[in-house]
């Protein structure tokens, strides 16, 4: 029997979505729009959040508080939950609320006013969860939190649980009963998938290891919003980077999965289970953006050329044109202006479904130019990462 065509299939051949020209990244989003931004704040502490007064913290609002996303992921901030079983740390609120607390209510610099998120969803990360194996075959299980053998024997790397987790902010409800989140998602249930088993390399799964070993570095989670009677199922993710894995290319295969289980969970693939159990992908009808630093660049080859393969090839995602900046571009010229990290590379990504509207987009790194009031050196003091910014209008 013929599949019905879903609205956004139909959107797809129909062409009826639209997009507009990237930007500079500071202005303000038409009342009809809604701005949804990731931003990978660089291994930002509980220590330096749960209380005011941290620099790079600081810098990173202050250029949130430029944006004013009404949605945000943010990645590698630390999920202060996790890290209290191995740590004594502030446990009263979550690290993502006291930035907001702290740093995102308070004006950053003079003409900005705060920024409030009434809705936040900490999922629980992988990263230095241990595994109780010996995931990089040195002979050792290294279960004492701190270093990092203990990392390269978590499940995602990390020297503590919790380490470089990720935070959804909103300015709208989540509908925190319909959340759907993949972290103990198997490896080895992605049919085709290039789970590594060659012993031959530096970096391989045993028998035992391939049925415990879970796919997501840190976690895919699947967060919905309610916005003004529709509903937009922020994706959020932070595969593993591509890189220090030998010539097995265990971490770009890795990542290369990470980010196919997206590509698939959009596509609506049945062989996925989510942490409650339940299988099976998301809704054809279902509107989404996915956001994160996805680790992989368009054509990049550690990594298996995902980003061409999921995202730039993908008629589930709008790619037509990526985000760009006048920073990045005085870096290297055209290649540059997509960068969206000091270490050269496109890695970070706002991607709506084609049954929205894509308004514009930048990448938050002003010129030298046009360094307007000293945001270029919040910009730099704040990550190695630039925030990644788009306009969308719900319903296209």
């Amino acid at each position: 029997m013929q599949r019905a065509i879903t609205r956004r299939g139909f959107l797809v051949l129909t062409g009826a979505s639209t997009i507009g020209t990237g930007i500079a990244g500071s202005a303000s989003a038409k009342p009809n729009e809604e701005t949804f931004a990731t931003y990978n704040v660089t291994d930002l502490r509980t220590e330096q959040v749960q209380s005011p007064g941290d620099e790079q913290a600081a810098a990173a609002a202050r250029v949130i508080q430029e944006v004013r996303p009404d949605v945000l992921v943010l990645n590698e901030l630390t999920n202060n939950y996790q890290e209290s079983a191995v740590r004594d740390v502030p446990t009263d609120r979550a690290n993502a609320r006291a930035f907001a607390e702290n740093y995102l209510n308070v004006p950053q610099h003079r003409g900005l006013n705060g920024l409030e998120y009434p809705y936040i969803h900490v999922p629980k990360s992988n990263t230095g969860v241990h595994s109780g194996l010996d995931l990089d075959n040195n002979g050792t299980i290294d279960d004492t939190p701190g270093d990092r053998t203990y990392g390269n024997d978590a499940y995602g790397f990390g020297v503590y649980p919790g380490q470089y987790a990720l935070a959804i902010l909103s300015r709208y409800p989540i509908r925190e009963d319909a959340i759907r989140s993949f972290r103990t998602f198997r490896w080895s249930d992605m049919p085709n998938g290039l789970l590594p088993r060659d012993p031959s390399t530096e970096m391989y799964l045993t028998d035992t290891e391939a049925e415990r070993f879970r796919l997501s570095s840190k976690t895919h989670v699947d967060v919905p919003i309610a916005v003004d009677g529709d509903t937009v199922h922020a994706l959020a993710a932070h595969p593993t980077p591509p890189v220090f894995d030998g010539a097995g290319n265990f971490n770009g295969k890795r990542c290369h999965d990470e980010i196919r289980l997206f590509a698939d969970y959009v596509a609506g693939a049945d062989y996925l289970y989510d942490d409650s159990g339940t299988r099976g992908g998301l809704d054809g009808d279902a509107s989404y953006v996915l956001m994160g630093d996805m680790n992989a660049a368009p054509g990049d080859a550690e990594s298996l050329s995902a980003a061409t393969e999921f995202f730039v090839e993908n008629d589930d995602f709008l790619t037509r044109r990526f985000p760009t900046s006048p920073g990045g571009a005085q870096q290297d010229g055209a290649r540059s202006r997509y960068w969206t990290a000091t270490f050269e590379s496109q890695v970070d990504y706002v991607l709506p479904s084609p049954d929205l509207g894509l308004h514009r987009s930048a990448v938050v790194w002003p010129s030298k130019s046009a360094n307007k009031r000293g945001l270029g050196d919040d910009v730099r003091a704040a990550s190695d990462h630039r925030l990644v910014r788009a306009d969308i209008t719900l319903g296209g």
